[in-house]
């Protein structure tokens, strides 16, 4: 215990991934890495004032699997540890969501410790965290693993220390061996998992014969990998930010995306601007590989409709949006100056008072002589019925018509608004022409009202 607990404790103090009143949630398999995190994560706590709770999840996968919940059920009884059991039929889930058996495995571990974490967030006094038992030994073999499959910076960089404040790796600053002695200095016993010596699995195979053959050449390689994968942690940390803040400005809805936003962006910031797109679309990139992203570039390009696991999207004058998408009726009252949000669509109005005529810079603007307008005035969709003369028009003209030449596909017409007068008439279509007989003539006197409609 003296030699590898305190650099456990000062680098969960130094990161501050565990904090006093928080709530640990421990992936414990009963392998050698959870059953080292829990004994040192008792220890931590004559130190620091948390919850452990250790969670179990079986699997469903080996003929031992019961006797291994079992061994977990007798360690954490013995040592007074919390314990929550879950458990899926793994191959089912696999075969559902066309994934490969560990990708399946881990989405159903961590959708246990997530709903765990969930439900024992009232309990707690402080935060819930989710620690996993990953050693340098393991994010070595899960870099390798990603490299093999041709993944990018994200898969390359999958273990973090800490992800998101909420999930934490305090044994990722030891390696698989430097735990395996911890437990045998201290003769503290663990479930000996029989398919670890197996060669049916990619992991197993980089483990017993591709690390051997790494550090007969870099006796160091688990330290060189560590390094990299922070450097590449770095890389899709900026461009993830860097998509945030695109989507932030151009979404809408969560779910409807201009076009417009991939323009002249390096193909590598697209490849992420689509990836996370994706996710928030469909919640999850289950089934989403590479070879996805790429068709829904091309299709951003080409303008035609893309059908992808979980999703189908429409490419259609601009604007990219799921065919399941429907945007909310509404219908707004607006009884003077001020801004009010309007939620179904993603926007708001703002309407102001000045006392000298500016012409708007563009058709999200309109600028009326007050004294044309009658209060309440009322936003609401384009309908059918809906027409009225544009300035510098000779002619009457339905809104739906004018909508579709802006470029708004059938689906997204909602997104922009009529504004009606209280007297009932048509003052503007926004994203087209005022009404010409609301237009500001040069005998208007002031003072002129501002109505802008953005996202």
């Amino acid at each position: 215990m003296k030699l590898l607990f305190p650099p456990f404790k000062d680098n969960i103090e130094r990161h501050g991934l565990i904090l006093p009143g928080d709530t640990v949630v421990l992936g414990f398999s009963g392998g050698k890495d959870s059953v080292a995190a829990a004994v040192l994560l008792q220890e931590l706590r004559r130190f620091l004032p948390f919850r452990l709770v250790a969670a179990y999840f079986n699997h469903r996968l080996r003929p031992d699997a019961a006797a291994e919940e079992e061994w977990a059920r007798a360690f954490c009884s013995g040592r007074g540890i919390e314990l929550e059991t879950g458990g899926r039929d793994v191959r089912r889930f696999r075969e559902e969501n066309r994934l490969n058996l560990e990708h399946a495995a881990s989405i159903s571990r961590y959708d246990f410790f997530h709903s765990l974490a969930r439900r024992l967030a009232p309990a707690g006094s402080g935060p819930v965290r989710i620690a996993t038992a990953h050693s340098r030994s393991d994010l070595a073999e899960t870099f390798f693993i990603k490299l093999f499959r041709g993944s990018g910076l994200q898969g390359l960089s999958a273990i973090y220390a800490s992800k998101e404040r909420h999930i934490v790796r305090p044994l990722l600053v030891f390696s698989s061996g430097e735990v395996l002695a911890f437990l045998e200095r201290n003769a503290i016993a663990f479930y000996r998992d029989p398919t670890n010596l197996e060669h049916d699995f990619l992991r197993n195979r980089i483990r017993h014969d591709l690390m051997p053959a790494a550090r007969a050449i870099e006796p160091d390689v688990e330290d060189r990998v560590f390094r990299t994968v922070l450097l590449l942690q770095d890389e899709f940390d900026h461009f993830q930010q860097e998509t945030r803040r695109i989507l932030e400005r151009e979404l809408r809805l969560g779910s409807v995306l201009p076009a417009r936003a991939f323009a002249g962006l390096h193909p590598a910031m697209a490849r992420h601007l689509a990836r996370e797109y994706l996710r928030r679309v469909k919640g999850d990139l289950l089934g989403i590989g590479s070879e996805h992203v790429a068709a829904f570039l091309e299709s951003v390009e080409t303008g035609r409709g893309l059908s992808l696991p979980g999703v189908n999207l429409s490419f259609a004058k601009g604007w990219i949006h799921p065919d399941s998408l429907r945007v909310k009726g509404y219908r707004l009252e607006v009884t003077g100056t001020g801004r009010r949000s309007i939620p179904e669509i993603g926007a708001a109005v703002t309407v102001s008072r000045t006392g000298r005529f500016q012409p708007p810079r563009d058709n999200f603007s309109v600028v009326v002589a007050e004294g044309k307008l009658r209060f309440p005035l009322r936003l609401r969709p384009p309908k059918p019925g809906d027409k009225y003369r544009k300035i510098h028009s000779p002619y009457r003209q339905a809104v739906i018509e004018m909508v579709r030449a802006s470029g708004v596909p059938a689906p997204l017409r909602p997104l922009r608004p009529v504004l009606e007068n209280g007297d009932g008439r048509l003052v503007w279509a926004c994203g087209s022409p005022l009404a010409a007989a609301f237009a500001v003539q040069d005998g208007d006197k002031g003072p002129f009202v501002r109505i802008s409609i953005k996202p």
